[in-house]
């Protein structure tokens, strides 16, 4: 009897629990057929590609570099065992960048890992009074001081990490420290992918050289990073000495990967109670960088208006901190490809929840999404093989 209840009980669980998007479902603007490349269709024994990681909101280290980079060359089809990242402190920034050429058989693999967490972790440090089970990050006297009230396992989960860890970055950077957050990302983007694209060659050749062919960068860049990456860009963009290796980093990126994504609810901080959105002045970010970026490389004329990249936008409609791009108002103005991925990240239960750490945090670990990264969408025949 109890075996048939205990069976009769997880059947139930089964039945009870759901993944509505374990294959996922596209959506693009223009729209036309949502397919796009991947990663594997840019290799080639010619010359190397460039890859720029860049982390989103909750604090990270080391381990988030070896894991992201480990993920994307074994979906290629790449040895971990030979992923050994080296580590450059960005000067003066607190930022390191994790760094290797990796060779596959299509061609190597140029991947660079920014690390910034360590730049907000000294004023998340400021809520772990708040947290039930601190964070690594929280100073001794905290860590040892335990929240003193009760709080449901669930809420606690949620309190304790997507809101004093995850959160907490998007407030900061929205506030008083989004210039010198700004300005570090730039010397970091600069350090990665701004030098020739990790070939050494000259950005802007002298004695009327013929320029060289630029080198392909893919980016991936997760939850509030999205917009940081872009509005660094857009901010080097902007200075007479930074100009022309801000737009070739620009021009040379052909897909944007966004995981989580959170550009439309960050751009309600770009605009007025009105909902007006002035042209941004010196000390101001533009509601979409991406765009901007387009619109300032074309007056400068320093590309062709042809040359966009396409966006990849994966969502989980459970995700409570990401959102789909393509009907928002990123996608009604954007004169650039968007093509909205929507997965789920893990089960939901009773129809009623999917775990929101979960949803947010796993796109990285989302079989689904790790293919399509790398092989594209249909996948690029022999990928990862």
């Amino acid at each position: 009897m109890k075996r048939t209840l205990g069976l009769s009980a997880t059947l139930g669980l089964l039945v009870a629990c759901s993944t509505p998007y374990r294959t996922p479902v596209l959506d693009s603007t223009p729209a036309t057929l949502p397919t796009f490349a991947g990663v594997a269709k840019l290799l080639t024994p010619e010359r190397a590609l460039d890859v720029l990681l860049v982390h989103g909101i909750c604090t990270q280290d080391e381990s988030w570099a070896t894991e992201s980079v480990t993920q994307l060359y074994t979906s290629l089809g790449g040895d971990s065992a030979q992923v050994a990242l080296s580590a450059t402190t960005v000067a003066d920034t607190g930022i390191v960048v994790y760094r290797q050429s990796l060779p596959l058989a299509a061609g190597a693999l140029n991947v660079n890992a920014i690390l910034w967490s360590p730049l907000t972790t000294p004023l998340k440090a400021g809520l772990c009074y708040d947290q039930s089970n601190k964070s690594g990050f929280c100073p001794s006297d905290q860590a040892a001081n335990a929240y003193p009230y009760k709080r449901a396992t669930f809420n606690r989960t949620l309190k304790d990490k997507l809101l004093d860890d995850c959160l907490a970055d998007a407030v900061i950077y929205q506030g008083k420290s989004r210039q010198a957050i700004s300005q570090r990302m730039q010397a970091a983007i600069l350090q990665s992918v701004g030098a020739g694209g990790g070939s050494g060659r000259p950005l802007v050749p002298a004695g009327g050289e013929v320029p060289p062919a630029p080198i392909p960068l893919v980016l991936i860049t997760d939850s509030l990073d999205s917009k940081v990456t872009f509005d660094a860009l857009f901010k080097l963009a902007g200075t007479p000495e930074q100009s022309a290796a801000a737009l070739q980093v620009f021009n040379r990126t052909s897909l944007v990967f966004m995981r989580a994504n959170q550009l439309p609810l960050l751009r309600l901080a770009e605009m007025d109670l009105d909902g007006s959105m002035a042209p941004p002045g010196p000390d101001d970010f533009p509601a979409d960088p991406i765009q901007a970026l387009i619109a300032q490389r074309n007056v400068q004329g320093l590309g062709k208006p042809t040359d966009v990249p396409t966006v990849v936008a994966f969502t989980d409609p459970n995700d409570v901190l990401g959102y789909t791009l393509v009907k928002s108002p990123f996608g009604a103005r954007a004169t650039y490809p968007i093509i909205d991925v929507v997965v789920s990240n893990a089960p939901t239960y009773f129809g009623l929840i999917e775990l929101p750490t979960s949803a947010h945090t796993d796109y990285p670990r989302n079989e689904a999404v790790r293919r399509m990264i790398a092989c594209g969408e249909p996948a690029l025949e022999g990928c990862g093989n």
